[in-house]
């Protein structure tokens, strides 16, 4: 299979695993098993939220190519909201590996130390 990614913000998680012709999608089992080369059926007949609905679902050359909603974060690396080519994964058998979309740790910053003043503002006594 061949899937193609687009940025999707949303906070709802990404599983796949594949199997054949069959895509597991969180949990959801869906059988693209029906559809011969040449021939392709709309994203939005497939009923998972993840398939861009606009886009096909269709087999060239005997392997299937569709398009996938990938979450994203407001936060998240602009390679993967904003790519500047799309991201394609060719996925086999077993569980589908899509890019790591999580925003990046924030900077530890490391506060000075704060030292006490003294009663008499530090002034000693003569």
């Amino acid at each position: 299979m061949k899937i193609k990614l687009f940025p999707f913000l949303t906070d709802e998680p990404l599983d796949a695993s594949v199997k054949g012709d069959v895509i597991t999608i969180n949990g959801d089992v869906i059988d693209l098993s029906g559809i011969p080369t040449g021939y392709r059926l709309p994203g939005s007949a497939v009923g998972n939220k993840f398939f861009v609905e606009t886009e096909y679902v269709e087999r060239i050359d005997g392997v299937l190519n569709f398009t996938l909603c990938l979450p994203v974060d407001w936060n998240s690396p602009e390679e993967y909201r904003n790519p500047v080519e799309p991201i394609v994964i060719d996925a086999g058998s077993g569980p589908v590996k899509f890019p790591d979309t999580s925003p990046p740790a924030p900077p530890v910053i490391e506060l000075p130390e704060i030292q006490e003043e003294q009663e008499n503002g530090g002034l000693e006594q003569a």
